[in-house]
C-alpha cells in the first residue's frame, strides 16, 4: 500500500577509499522487484508484492586476499598477533587494496578503515559474515553516481538469499553507508543486522526487509528517497526508471504476503524522508521500538498495511500535519475531518491475501500529526474491512489536531473490537478515539 518501494523481485549489490573506487559484484539476493507498496506505490508489476526471486549474477569478487591476510574463504583467522593486515580480533583492514567483494568473500570479517570509499555496484554478505567501519564517522562508504546501473531493487550491501535467513544473519556495524540518491537501498533483503551506522541518501529505502531475519538497532536513517540530482542522469527518484513505481519511499520498508518475518526497528533516529519512516505493506510481526521519528513526508510517520502482530511501542513520533492523505488506498485516505496525514496510520481496504490488520499492540508512543493515530479502512464496502481487534495503549496524542481516530466502532462486527486504554485521546488522560 505505499509509496513506490522496490521489494518483491529481490536483487543485489557493491562498494570503494578517499573516493576511490571499489568494484562490487552482483550476486543472487536482493531486494523484491516491487508491488504495490504500503503506502501505495504500485511496483513495476502493479499490485501486490509478485514475491519471485532475481536471477542476479555471480559475485565477481573471488576469493583474493588481502595484502598479508592468510585466512581461509570466509575465515578472518588470518589475523594473528602483529598481522598488520588484520585487527587484533582477526578483522580484514580493508582499505581498496582489492574490491570489496574480494574481501568479505575472503574474510568472515571486514573492517572499512578511515576514509570514503565509492562503489561502483552492489556488495553480497555471506550468511555470518561482518562488515564494519572504524566508526561511522570515519569510514563511509558511498554509490558511484556516474557508475551506479541501479535498477528495481539494488542495494549497497545485501544479502544472498540463504535458505534460513534468520539463523545466520551477516551484520553491518559502525559504517556510514551513502546511497547518493542512486543505490535503491542501504542493506537489503533478508537475513543481517544493522547497528550503528549512519545510513543515507538511498533511492527509495534505507533498509527493506523481504523475509526474516532483518534487525536494526541504534542507527541514523536519513534523507531516504530524496530526489536528487545526479548529473548527466537528471533527476532521480524512487520511481526513476519504472522501478519502484512512485517516487515516494520509506526509510523502512516491508514488503510481505501475511508472512510474519518477525523484523526488530529498536533505537533509531530517523529523519528526512521523501515518505514515511516506516512502511509496511503485508509483513507481519515486527517490532518497531524506541525510535526517534520526525521531519518525514507524505501521508504517515508509521504506516501499517495488511500488517498484523507488530509491536508499535515507545516511539516518539512527530510528523507535519499538513502532508496529504494516502494516495494509494482512497478508502483509507480521510478520517473523521477529512483526508490528513497521520502520526501512526493503520489501514485495512480488503482481505485478500490476508492482508488483515489485527493482533497490533500500539502502546505507550508519543506522536503528533493531524491525526496523532488513525486507524482507518474499507467498511463501506464490508463491516468487517477496517483494522479491528488492535489493543492501543498509554499513547499520548499531544499536539495533534484530533488525537485518535478509529473506522471500526464497537458492535460494527461480530465481537471483534479494537481496545483503547489509557491514551489522551481527547487532549485529557483516560480518553477514547472519535468513531466515524
Amino acid at each position: 500500500m505505499r509509496s513506490a518501494l522496490v521489494l518483491s523481485a529481490l536483487v543485489v549489490c557493491g562498494c570503494g577509499d578517499s573516493e576511490q573506487t571499489s568494484g562490487g559484484g552482483s550476486s543472487t539476493g536482493g531486494a523484491p522487484s516491487g508491488g504495490a507498496s504500503s503506502t501505495g506505490g504500485a511496483w513495476p508489476t502493479g499490485g501486490a508484492s509478485s514475491g519471485g526471486a532475481s536471477q542476479g549474477g555471480t559475485s565477481s569478487g573471488g576469493a583474493a586476499a588481502g595484502s598479508g591476510g592468510a585466512g581461509a574463504a570466509g575465515g578472518g583467522s588470518g589475523g594473528a598477533a602483529g598481522n598488520p593486515s588484520f585487527t587484533p580480533d582477526g578483522c580484514f583492514k580493508w582499505k581498496n587494496q582489492v574490491e570489496l567483494q574480494a574481501a568479505v568473500n575472503e574474510h568472515a570479517c571486514v573492517e572499512v578503515q578511515a576514509g570514503t570509499y565509492t562503489l561502483a555496484a552492489p556488495v553480497a554478505m555471506k550468511p555470518g559474515h561482518t562488515l564494519r567501519g572504524v566508526s561511522a564517522a570515519e569510514s563511509i562508504i558511498k554509490a558511484a553516481q556516474s557508475q551506479w546501473k541501479f535498477g528495481c531493487c539494488d542495494s549497497q550491501i545485501t544479502d544472498t538469499l540463504p535458505s534460513s535467513p534468520e539463523t545466520n544473519p551477516f551484520r553491518v556495524k559502525n559504517l556510514t553507508l551513502d546511497g547518493a540518491g542512486v543505490a535503491t537501498y542501504n542493506v537489503c533483503c533478508r537475513g543481517y543486522v544493522v547497528e550503528g551506522s549512519v545510513l543515507r541518501r538511498s533511492r527509495c529505502s534505507a533498509i527493506g526487509a523481504a523475509g526474516k531475519g532483518v534487525t536494526a538497532k541504534n542507527n541514523q536513517m536519513l534523507d531516504s528517497a530524496q530526489p536528487t540530482d545526479v548529473p548527466g542522469k537528471g533527476k532521480i527518484s524512487c520511481a526513476t526508471g519504472n522501478f519502484g513505481g512512485v517516487a515516494e519511499g520509506a526509510a523502512i520498508y516491508s514488503e510481505g504476503a501475511a508472512e510474519d518475518y518477525g523484523t526488530v526497528i529498536d533505537g533509531n533516529t530517523i529523519q528526512g524522508s521523501f515518505g514515511p519512516a516506516l512502511d509496511i505493506n503485508g509483513a507481519w510481526g515486527g517490532v518497531f521500538k524506541n525510535n526517534v521519528v520526525s521531519d518525514n513526508t507524505a501521508w504517515a510517520a508509521v504506516s501499517l498495511y495488511g500488517a498484523s502482530n507488530w509491536l508499535v511501542e515507545n516511539n516518539q513520533v512527530s510528523h507535519p500535519a499538513n502532508q496529504p492523505p494516502q494516495p494509494y488506498h482512497p478508502y483509507c485516505a480521510a478520517g473523521p475531518s477529512g483526508g490528513h496525514s497521520a502520526g501512526i496510520f493503520l489501514c485495512q481496504d480488503t482481505d485478500a491475501g490476508n492482508l488483515v490488520v489485527n493482533g497490533n499492540v500500539i502502546r505507550g508512543n508519543k506522536t503528533s500529526s493531524y491525526y496523532g493515530i488513525l486507524s482507518v479502512g474499507a467498511d463501506e464496502l464490508k463491516p468487517y474491512f477496517a483494522p479491528r481487534n488492535n489493543t492501543f495503549q498509554n499513547n499520548d496524542v499531544f499536539g495533534s489536531v484530533v488525537g485518535c481516530a478509529d473506522d471500526f466502532k464497537p458492535g460494527q462486527w461480530m465481537t471483534d473490537v479494537n481496545a483503547w486504554t489509557g491514551n489522551n485521546c481527547a487532549g485529557t488522560p483516560g480518553t477514547g478515539p472519535t468513531y466515524f
